[in-house]
């Protein structure tokens, strides 16, 4: 064996007494004051040492920080640093060593540097210095002139920055969260059915009652088929049965002139058997006239009875073609097409949305209002609506066509007030190419009071070019 003795390193034996700072993961956070560049003393008893932290050196008003690992060392509260950068441990001997050879020092918490100029520096200012700096000095008059000019400048600035913004806040009322919205109205389909045909287009004008959609069912279809079918060729059978009672009504009428003409070209005395027979063959008493009577009574029955059957099957025909048009989405107002959800063949449940019309009115603007404004604002209120269309801010006209009390999510999750503004645009054409759906605006309403103020200045400058 071999027994060799080593004397101890300082830097990783002597402990030095300054502050350093730890943040551990929890927020918190903890001072060390004897520390070395193997570890440190924990300073507080707890169960649980950290295993990760953030290490801050405050040097001169500024912290020096870096992440570190920890593992418990030998004797108990002791954390040794586990895997340190180059440039990590570097830093932390740069301040070990200082503070060892006394470089540095401890001042309220700080660590600061002991440094100290070896010549005195002049501190005021040399006869060439001040020569060399009033050459290009302007007169003393100039430069108190446009020192003066710069204040009230600046004042200016700040006068009029600060009076608007308090103005605006005194003298308007915004409402926030504001864009355009347009009067649609979304077609849903009344029952689930097939999508048949799709008469309209996006951009299609459309009054109320046009069918945007047709929808149709299979049992619907088939039943409807069959009817036609039937009813086809009951109306072949009844052109078929009348031509015949038609052949037999000509046949009647013959036969009977046969009895009438004898009636005619016989004498008063010889009539008498004529009318009798004639008689006998209108009851169908006659031999002559009993067959083609029951041939016309049988034909006639089955016209009525061809025709009460067509009757019904057009009734049910009826029927069916009104549960079929009921299947069929229509417009609900005078409006334009915007969008189309379906497509041919599609199949739709009850309830879903297959179209979209826009109402044939003028678009509209809605925002929202804290409710502690409610006296602020009255139904009829001249609204300011500011627009940027292609980089150029225009301002319209309005006033206030509704408020409601309530929450709408899609403006604001906030219980408010929900304010309508009707604009004065000439017809909705003109609002539809203006104001795109969903646009962001501006909205401000002038109160009583800066109304009457803004009109009286007009007034007075009016007057004065006047």
């Amino acid at each position: 064996m071999k027994v060799r003795h080593e004397r101890p390193m300082a830097e990783l034996d002597f402990s030095v007494t300054a502050p350093l700072r730890l943040e551990l993961a929890s927020g918190e956070s903890v001072v060390v004051s004897q520390w070395s560049l193997r570890g440190f003393q924990y300073p507080d008893d707890v169960d649980v040492l950290p295993k990760e932290a953030v290490l801050s050196i405050p040097f001169q008003g500024v912290d020096v920080r870096f992440s570190v690992e920890l593992l418990e060392g030998d004797t108990p509260g002791f954390l040794q640093f586990v895997d340190l950068t180059g440039r990590q441990r570097e830093t932390l001997s740069v301040f070990y060593q200082s503070l060892l050879s006394g470089r540095m020092a401890v001042t309220d918490d700080i660590i600061t540097s002991l440094d100290c100029p070896v010549d005195l520096v002049p501190m005021g200012e040399t006869d060439q210095e001040a020569a060399e700096a009033s050459k290009t000095k302007s007169p003393r008059s100039l430069r108190a002139a446009l020192n003066v000019f710069v204040y009230l400048a600046i004042g200016c600035l700040v006068f009029w920055t600060l009076g608007a913004g308090i103005y605006g806040k005194l003298a308007t009322v915004g409402i926030h969260n504001a864009r355009v919205e347009a009067p649609l109205m979304a077609a849903l389909a009344v029952d689930t059915a097939y999508v048949k045909e799709i008469p309209v287009a996006v951009g299609t004008s459309v009054r109320r009652g046009d069918i945007l959609v047709r929808l149709t069912t299979p049992d619907n279809e088939s039943a409807l088929s069959d009817v036609r079918g039937r009813i086809n060729l009951l109306e072949a059978r009844l052109l078929d049965v009348q031509a015949r009672e038609t052949a037999v009504l000509a046949q009647y009428a013959a036969m009977r002139d046969q009895f009438l003409l004898g009636f005619r070209t016989t004498s008063d005395e010889t009539r008498v058997p004529f009318l009798a027979a004639a008689a006998a063959f209108d009851a169908g008493l006659s031999a002559e006239g009993q067959g083609i009577h029951d041939l016309k009574s049988a034909l006639s029955r089955e016209v009525d009875a061809t025709q009460d059957e067509l009757r019904r099957l057009r009734r049910d025909r009826g029927r069916l073609r009104g549960a079929s048009d009921a299947l069929h989405v229509r417009a609900a107002e005078n409006g334009i097409v915007t969008q189309i959800d379906v497509l041919k063949g599609q199949l739709v449940s009850r309830g879903t949305g297959v179209a979209v019309v826009e109402a044939n009115t003028a678009r509209q603007v809605r925002g929202w209002l804290d409710q502690n404004m409610t006296a602020s604002v009255h139904l009829g209120m001249p609204i300011d609506v500011r627009i940027n269309t292609n980089g150029q801010t225009q301002k319209l006209q309005g006033r206030i066509s509704a408020i409601e009390a309530g929450i709408e999510p899609e403006i604001s999750p906030d219980f408010g007030m929900l304010v309508t503004v009707d604009l004065d645009l000439a017809t909705p054409g003109a609002s539809r190419a203006m104001l795109p759906h969903l646009m962001p605006v501006e909205v401000t309403a002038q109160r009583p009071w800066a109304v009457s103020i803004s009109n009286l200045v007009r007034g007075i400058f009016a007057g004065t070019q006047g």
